[in-house]
C-alpha cells in the first residue's frame, strides 16, 4: 500500500452528485486529499458535453463505442410488447449532468416532505434541501425571482433572450385552449404543478477568463463547476475510465475499494483512511454494493458472492420517469433545429464557433413545457384505472404534476426523414409510475457483466390510463398550432381506417375553438398498443439503494450510511425513497449538497 493509494475520502462515482460532493468537500478543505474513480473518459471542454444542442444525437443514438455511456439493456417484459427497452446511463466525468437535455425543472415540495414524514428521513424535508438548491444556484431571470432561487451558486440557470417559435406557438395555443391551466412564468417554486410554461435550461459560463460571460451558451454542469475548476488542488485526484468492482472491507468497516482501469483492465486496489462514497446511480450503486457482499441472500449466491450483510432492498425499487415522443410536420417558417440535429459535422462546428448560442433560439432546441394534473373532467375520463392511484397518492398533495413533457424542435424518432422537411415532436412522462422494477448483478464479480434490470413499464393500468388520456390532450394542442401540416405516421397510434382519430399524415391546422377528436373503445386500444410498443426510459433512473427505514427494506439510513456497515455511505440518485415530479438533475444536486454537509459534520470539516 503506497502513500498515491491512500486518501482520506474515496468517491466510487463521478457522476452529478459524486462532482458536488468531491468538490465541495475539496474546496473547502485545502489538506483534504479526495479521490474520484469514474468509469467513463474525461468531459472537459469535449465539445458533445459542452455544447448544448448535441443532447439529442447524443441521447437518441448512444451506441456500444461510446464512453460516454452505459447501456443497460432490460429483460423482455409483455406490458412493452415483449421488447427489451435499453436505458443509457451517463458515463463520463459529470455523469447525467455532461449528456442530459440540460431541461431545468425542480421537484415538487411534497416530495421531499414525503421522504422526510412518509419514509422517516429526518432533515430531508423542503425545508431543509431548498436552501442548499438555493446555494448551488445562480438564476439569472429576474423578473420571476422568487425567495426558493438562488443568485450567487455555481449552477448557471439561463434562458434564450428569444424562443423559438415553435415554442412561443405552442404556449400560446396553451393559453388559449386550455384555459383551466394557463402559462406560468416559474414553474420552478417548488408549488406549481399544472401550468405550461418556458423551459429553463442549464447554461453556463465556468471559465470567465476565456469566456464571454453569458455568451457562451455552455452547458452547465458538475464536472466543469466543481472539479475542474480546482485543476491547482493537488489533492483533488480524478481517475477516468476506472471502473470500480467492489468495496474492500476490514470487518464490516469499509477501508477502500477494488477497481478495473484502462483498456487492458488492470486491477488496482485504492484505501480511504477515512470515508468511502458510492455514488454510481441507480444501476452501478446497488452493483456494487451486492460485488462486495451486501444485499439479498438468493442474488448474492447465484453469484457466487460471500454475504456480508443482508439488505434485500439492495436493487429494489427501481423507478424511472417514461416517456413517449410524438411527431409532427411544420411548415417552412417553423424554427427548428433537425438541420443541426441531423446536419453534418460542418452545421454542429458552425454552432460551437458562435459565442452567442444562449441567445439563440436554437440553443437546446426545447423551450417550452408542462406540468399537469387532470381536473375532474379528466378524471372521470381517466376512469376506475387510475381512481385509486390518485385518491392514495395525488389527491392530497396538490403540489404533485402527474405529467412532464413539452414540444422539442426537432424529430427525435428512429425513422427515415423527408429531406428538407421540418419537424416537431411533443414529449410526456409519467412522473411517478405505480410501478416499480429492479436491478441485480448476473455476472458474478466482473463490473462489465449486463445486470439483470426489470423496468416494470405500464405494468399497472393506472399508468396505461394517464398516457392514454395524455396522448389525446396534446395532439388536441399539436393540431391547433399554426405550424401544423400533418401527423408522422410511425410516431403515432394505428387507427382504423373508418376511425375518426386516424392520423393524416398531410393536414393543416384547425381552429382554437373547432372540436376535440372523438375516440372510441377500438381507438383507445389502439393508443394504448402504441405506448406498449413506443414507451422508453426518460434517463432519470433512480430509488435502488433506498434510504428508508431497514425494517422497511431500505439500504441507507438518513445519513446515508449503508446498513450494516460503518464508514461507508451511498449518494446519488438511487438513495430517493420515492420518485420526483421534475427532471432529476435538480435533485442529483440536492442529494449532492446534502451528502456534502453530512459528511462535513461527521468528519469534522469546513464546507
Amino acid at each position: 500500500m503506497t502513500q498515491d493509494n491512500t486518501f482520506d475520502i474515496i468517491i466510487a462515482g463521478g457522476g452529478a452528485t459524486g462532482c458536488v460532493i468531491a468538490g465541495k468537500l475539496a474546496a473547502a478543505n485545502a489538506g483534504l486529499k479526495v479521490l474520484i474513480l469514474e468509469a467513463g473518459p474525461h468531459s472537459l471542454n469535449v465539445d458533445t458535453h459542452i455544447q448544448p444542442v448535441r443532447y439529442i444525437s447524443n441521447l437518441m443514438s448512444p451506441n456500444k463505442s461510446s464512453k460516454s455511456f452505459t447501456l443497460h439493456v432490460s429483460q423482455p417484459s409483455e406490458a412493452v410488447a415483449n421488447r427489451r427497452i435499453v436505458v443509457p446511463a451517463g458515463s463520463v466525468l459529470g455523469g447525467g449532468s455532461s449528456v442530459n437535455f440540460m431541461v431545468y425543472t425542480r421537484a415538487a415540495a411534497s416530495d421531499y416532505d414525503c421522504w422526510e414524514k412518509i419514509h422517516q428521513n429526518p432533515g430531508w424535508g423542503s425545508k431543509d434541501l431548498i436552501p442548499l438548491l438555493k446555494e448551488i444556484e445562480t438564476y439569472t431571470l429576474e423578473a420571476s425571482l422568487n425567495s426558493t432561487h438562488g443568485t450567487n451558486g455555481p449552477i448557471r440557470i439561463s434562458a434564450p433572450k428569444e424562443y423559438t417559435n415553435v415554442a412561443t406557438q405552442f404556449l400560446d395555443v396553451a393559453r388559449h385552449y386550455d384555459k383551466r391551466r394557463g402559462v406560468t412564468d416559474d414553474w420552478n417554486d417548488f408549488t406549481n404543478a399544472n401550468a405550461y410554461g418556458p423551459a429553463l435550461v442549464e447554461l453556463t459560463n465556468p471559465f470567465p477568463s476565456r469566456y464571454i460571460h453569458d455568451k457562451t451558451g455552455r452547458r452547465s454542469d458538475t464536472a466543469h463547476n466543481f472539479v475542474y475548476n480546482q485543476a491547482d488542488n493537488q489533492n483533488l485526484v480524478v481517475r477516468v475510465e476506472s471502473r470500480v468492482v467492489r468495496v474492500l472491507f476490514d470487518g464490516t468497516r469499509a477501508e477502500g475499494v477494488e477497481y478495473v482501469a484502462g483498456e487492458d483492465k488492470v486491477n488496482h486496489k485504492v484505501f480511504a483512511s477515512r470515508l468511502v462514497v458510492i455514488s454510481a446511480g441507480a444501476f452501478g450503486s446497488p452493483s456494487i454494493l451486492e460485488r462486495s457482499g451486501i444485499g439479498a441472500d438468493e442474488v448474492l449466491q447465484r453469484n457466487g458472492i460471500p454475504q456480508l450483510v443482508d439488505l434485500p432492498g439492495v436493487g429494489r425499487d427501481y423507478n424511472d420517469h417514461n416517456v413517449i415522443f410524438t411527431h409532427y410536420k411544420a411548415c417552412q417558417e417553423a424554427e427548428t433545429i433537425d438541420h443541426i440535429v441531423y446536419g453534418t459535422p460542418d452545421a454542429l462546428q458552425s454552432m460551437a464557433d458562435s459565442l452567442t448560442i444562449s441567445d439563440s433560439p436554437n440553443g437546446s432546441g426545447l423551450n417550452a413545457g408542462f406540468k399537469l394534473r387532470p381536473s375532474s373532467e379528466d378524471l372521470q375520463e381517466l376512469g376506475p384505472a387510475f381512481e385509486k392511484r390518485w385518491n392514495e397518492f395525488f389527491a392530497s398533495f396538490p403540489d404533485k404534476p402527474v405529467i412532464l413533457g413539452g414540444p422539442a424542435n426537432a424529430y427525435t424518432g428512429i425513422g427515415p426523414m423527408d429531406p428538407g422537411e421540418k419537424y416537431f415532436a411533443l414529449l410526456y412522462a409519467l412522473l411517478y409510475p405505480a410501478s416499480t422494477g429492479s436491478v441485480h448483478i448476473a455476472h458474478g464479480l466482473d463490473p462489465y457483466g449486463p445486470l439483470d434490470f426489470h423496468h416494470s413499464y405500464l405494468e399497472n393500468e393506472a399508468d396505461v390510463a394517464v398516457y392514454r388520456w395524455t396522448y389525446k390532450h396534446l395532439r388536441e394542442i399539436a393540431r391547433r398550432m399554426g405550424f401544423y401540416r400533418g401527423e408522422v405516421l410511425d410516431s403515432h397510434p394505428n387507427f382504423s381506417e373508418k376511425s375518426a382519430a386516424i392520423c393524416k399524415p398531410e393536414d393543416g391546422p384547425v381552429d382554437i375553438n373547432a372540436p376535440r377528436i372523438a375516440y372510441t373503445v377500438e381507438d383507445d386500444a389502439a393508443i394504448d398498443d402504441f405506448h406498449r410498443r413506443t414507451i422508453g426510459t426518460a434517463w432519470h433512473s433512480m430509488g435502488t439503494c433506498a434510504m428508508k427505514p431497514r425494517s422497511k427494506v431500505g439500504v441507507v439510513d438518513s445519513r446515508l450510511n449503508v446498513y450494516g456497515t460503518t464508514h461507508l455511505k451511498v449518494a446519488d440518485l438511487s438513495i430517493c425513497p420515492e420518485n420526483v415530479g421534475a427532471n432529476t438533475y435538480n435533485t442529483a444536486l440536492a442529494v449532492g449538497a446534502k451528502a456534502a454537509m453530512l459528511i462535513a459534520e461527521e468528519l469534522v470539516l469546513r464546507l
